[in-house]
């Protein structure tokens, strides 16, 4: 299924349980050897590891012989238990704390000359060292850099990661490169941008939480938070041009129930795995008995993020990981063939930034409205990509989703002009409203454009009539909807005051589908709204008009289908990502052997229980 590793990776974060970050001044070798062993007894495959800037190279032109020492002996457990490590370069953000290098001075890691030379002579000593070392799995730069040190430009970001990657590619050809970037990347302009990434690394990686994030106002174990992971595999995906390493996930049982927690991480494992991440790795392997000792002291509730307790008892999460890793390795991975996608959300051109926008355009804008928007094709039973409008080809999809388009930033006119004409070739298209304004929108769309404004009240109601439904969204201060009058289209949905709030019209030979409302925004402010929110049906009307008819499909929003051909067969995949049971209504029947928990299943009488997953070989 993927060029870069011949299975999905499964791994976790380490740092030992009775040291955390002091990992290289208290070296054990029996201890990491006794968690090592624990972690393979878990299913996993790869360990993160840290390498702490200030312990391997305490002086910049001294790369620490006493840490290499004990690196070598890191790589003999390694050999001696069958588990890959990731060494981690110049690690100097941990767990919300920062550990510099007592020489740098205030300087600029990215673009100080005296700075990088040194950083060059430890990356290129680790591949010039390490090329032949087949315990290494892949080399990754740092951790959240940005976290560590701010970078002035996206240039001297891209600059620092080309600089070593290029520098480890010239002793070592047979160890990829990567960079540990996280959920800030997509949230914020810290100008580590993906797209500047994939010049110096092989594959991207992401760290995303839930519980990091004020895009997620949800319980851990619901549909928003347990999207989130692979939502943000997609678009780092979309974003750089390459495929996404999960590098880094999890959560903490100081702020909910190891059963919970356990339920969290059943159904990211899944669905990272249904949505082509290329692996998943755990933060992180132990809980810490350090708490006070920095990070911990000043991060408390970072002790407890384990897949494993202080005694070594796998918590709920580490008996997830070790059921995961049973299924994946009943898997041919080399032999497995994702079924493509129908549909498409694009994401903004300008993501990051755009000129002379208003101060609500930011990357969490665009986050939030592409992210629900996911969540609301997932609920339609729509199997999505995200694409950026500069370099698609969008006649590969039957249906292109543009939710809460803005006024600038969003498409230049070049590229709406060739939305135009994929509609106007047979396809079609779902658009909503905050503030889009370009040529021969009202003729896609068959309206005439009168007026925006802000909502009157402090809720909308959309009526959609013919499916009896009623949508009611908390408004925003800011946004805009669309008064507009109907011509050629349909008029499927009002608001509350009669105005069209859902149209469809026939352009060409495809179809546009226009809610007036940003209600893709609107709903990313709105808490646990999807156990019961019905905008999907809005979705899911559009998906019907672009003839997309899945072979397999749940029947419920809540649970989500991804299909792969596998040895002449179908394997499908059924995650559920609310805390309900689902009987599922899929057009299928008979009786079929669940791989994951070997469990007969009568396809006619098929309930899947809350945040389970379950897998058939059709």
């Amino acid at each position: 299924m993927t060029d870069y590793f011949h299975k999905f990776i499964i791994g976790a974060n380490y740092w030992p349980r009775n040291y955390g970050v002091d990992m290289w001044k208290k070296w054990n070798k029996e201890e990491i050897k006794n968690e090592f062993m624990e972690a393979k007894s878990l299913g996993l495959d790869v360990m993160r590891i840290n390498l702490l800037w200030e312990d391997f190279q305490p002086q910049p032109d001294i790369i620490s012989e006493d840490a290499i020492k004990k690196f070598d002996e890191l790589i003999e457990i390694c050999h001696d238990v069958d588990i890959k490590i990731v060494p981690t370069f110049f690690v100097g953000h941990m767990s919300g704390e920062n550990f510099d290098v007592n020489w740098r001075n205030g300087k600029s890691i990215y673009n100080d000359s005296f700075m990088l030379r040194h950083e060059v002579k430890l990356v290129g000593f680790f591949a010039e060292k390490y090329k032949n070392e087949d315990a290494i799995l892949f080399w990754d730069l740092s951790n959240e850099p940005d976290n560590y040190v701010k970078t002035e430009s996206r240039h001297d970001a891209w600059l620092w990661n080309y600089i070593l990657s290029n520098e480890i590619k010239k002793y070592d050809k047979n160890h990829l490169v990567t960079l540990g970037i996280h959920q800030a990347s997509l949230l914020s302009d810290n100008k580590f941008y993906p797209e500047d990434l994939r010049e110096g690394n092989d594959f991207l990686c992401m760290h995303a939480y839930p519980i990091y994030t004020d895009t997620c106002i949800d319980p851990v174990n619901s549909i928003r938070s347990t999207y989130i992971a692979p939502f943000a595999s997609k678009l780092t995906k979309a974003l750089g041009g390459k495929d996404v390493l999960f590098e880094e996930f999890g959560a903490t049982t100081l702020m909910m129930s190891e059963e919970i927690e356990g339920k969290y991480y059943k159904t990211v494992l899944y669905s990272l795995f249904a949505n082509e991440s290329l692996g998943a790795i755990a933060w992180c392997f132990g809980d810490f008995t350090v708490g006070n000792k920095l990070p911990y002291n000043t991060t408390p509730f970072e002790t407890h993020f384990g897949i494993t307790a202080f005694d070594g008892r796998p918590k709920p999460s580490g008996l997830q990981i070790k059921a995961f890793s049973e299924f994946i390795n009943k898997i041919e991975y080399d032999e497995l063939i994702p079924k493509s996608c129908d549909a498409a959300i694009i994401v903004p051109d300008k993501y990051y930034n755009a000129l002379f926008v208003g101060d609500d355009y930011t990357p969490e804008r665009n986050f939030r409205i592409l992210l629900n928007s996911f969540i609301l094709a997932k609920e339609a039973g729509l199997d999505v990509e995200m694409v950026k409008a500069s370099d698609i080809d969008f006649n590969r999809y039957k249906m292109l989703i543009l939710p809460s388009a803005y006024r600038k930033g969003h498409l230049t006119h070049d590229q709406w002009m060739r939305i135009v004409d994929y509609v106007k070739s047979g396809g079609t298209l779902y658009a909503s409203y905050d503030g889009i304004a370009v040529e021969r929108f009202d003729e896609v769309f068959g309206i005439e454009t009168q007026y925006s404004m802000v909502p009157k009240d402090n809720t909308a109601s959309i009526y959609i009539e013919d499916r009896k439904i009623k949508l009611n969204y908390s408004t925003l201060k800011f946004n805009k909807h669309l008064i507009a009058k109907p011509t050629t289209c349909s008029v499927i949905g009002y608001d509350n005051e009669r105005n069209p709030a859902v149209v469809i019209n026939k352009f060409g030979k495809g179809n546009a589908v226009f809610v007036t409302y940003p209600i893709e925004l609107y709903l990313s402010y709105m808490p646990d709204v999807y156990k019961d929110d019905k905008t999907y049906e809005i979705y899911k009307l559009a998906k019907e008009i672009s003839n997309i008819n899945p072979k397999i499909e749940a029947g419920s929003p809540f649970v989500e289908v991804k299909e792969f051909k596998y040895k002449g067969k179908e394997l499908v995949i059924f995650i559920n990502h609310e805390d309900v049971d689902v009987k599922i209504d899929a057009n299928i029947s008979g009786r079929v052997k669940d791989i994951i928990s070997n469990k007969e299943f009568d396809l006619e009488n098929f309930v899947i229980k809350a945040d389970e997953a379950v897998a058939f070989l059709m």
